[in-house]
C-alpha cells in the first residue's frame, strides 16, 4: 500500500514539473493571427447606422460589450454564489450599450433580434439579459431588423430614457444597401408633386420608397 502511495506521489510530481516547464512554454509561444471579418453583420451594421443617427452627439454606442464590463453581482457573504453569478455574466454580452458621452456611464441596453428562429441558447440568453437589466436598473430596449429603417421610432424609444434626445424629422436607410435615404419630389408622371425616399447612392442603388409608407408598430 505504501509503495502505491509513493508511485502516485511521483506521478503527481512529474505532472507538476511537466506542466511548469512544457505547458508554460506552449502558452508563451508566438502565434500569427488574422482578422475574422466585420465585427457586425450587414443587418447589424444597418441598425448601428440608424442607431447612430438617432443618438447623435448625446451618447456613445458600444457593440458586443461583455456583461461583466457593465454590471457586477452585488456583494454577498456567500463567495461561491458571487463567483457563480459573475461567471454567468462573464460568458455573455450586450448587443449594444449606449453610454453618456461625458462619463461613459451606461444609459440604455439594446438587444438586437436578428429574426432567426429561437433555440434554447437564444432563449436562455434573452432571459439572462432581462434579469440582469431589471436587477441593475438599466433600461432595456428590444430592437428588430425593421427598426434599421425607422430612425424616428428609435429616437422616440431612446428619448424616454435619455433626456437630451428629442424626436425629430423622419430619417430612413435603404433596405438594399443600408445607406441614408433622401427625400425628393416627383416632377413628372402620375405621381407628380408627391414626395418619396430615394437611396443617396443613386445611380449605384436605385431603391426608392413611398414617403407615406407606414410600418406596423411593435410592442
Amino acid at each position: 500500500m505504501f509503495e502505491i502511495f509513493i508511485v502516485l506521489a511521483l506521478l503527481v510530481g512529474l505532472f507538476l514539473v511537466a506542466q511548469k516547464y512544457f505547458v508554460k512554454q506552449e502558452d508563451t509561444r508566438s502565434y500569427h493571427y488574422k482578422v475574422k471579418g466585420p465585427i457586425l453583420s450587414s443587418a447589424q451594421t444597418a441598425f448601428y447606422n440608424a442607431l447612430k443617427e438617432a443618438v447623435g452627439e448625446h451618447g456613445v454606442i458600444l457593440t458586443k460589450v461583455n456583461m461583466a464590463n457593465v454590471v457586477t453581482p452585488q456583494k454577498t457573504s456567500n463567495k461561491k454564489q458571487w463567483f457563480i453569478a459573475n461567471n454567468v455574466i462573464a460568458k455573455s454580452y450586450f448587443d449594444f450599450v449606449i453610454c453618456d458621452p461625458r462619463t461613459m456611464q451606461p444609459r440604455v441596453v439594446i438587444e438586437y433580434d436578428n429574426g432567426q428562429k429561437l433555440d434554447k441558447g437564444k432563449v436562455e440568453r434573452q432571459k439572462l439579459i432581462m434579469q440582469v437589466c431589471k436587477s441593475a436598473n438599466i433600461p432595456l430596449i428590444g430592437a428588430s431588423v425593421k427598426l434599421s429603417y425607422q430612425v424616428s421610432k428609435i429616437r422616440r424609444l431612446l428619448a424616454a430614457h435619455i433626456d437630451l434626445i428629442e424626436p425629430e424629422k423622419e430619417v430612413r436607410f435603404c433596405k438594399r444597401c443600408g445607406s441614408p435615404m433622401t427625400i425628393k419630389t416627383a416632377t413628372q408622371g402620375d405621381f407628380k408633386g408627391r414626395r418619396f425616399f430615394t437611396c443617396s447612392r443613386q445611380p449605384l442603388c436605385q431603391y426608392t420608397e413611398n414617403y407615406n409608407v407606414v410600418f406596423d408598430d411593435e410592442e
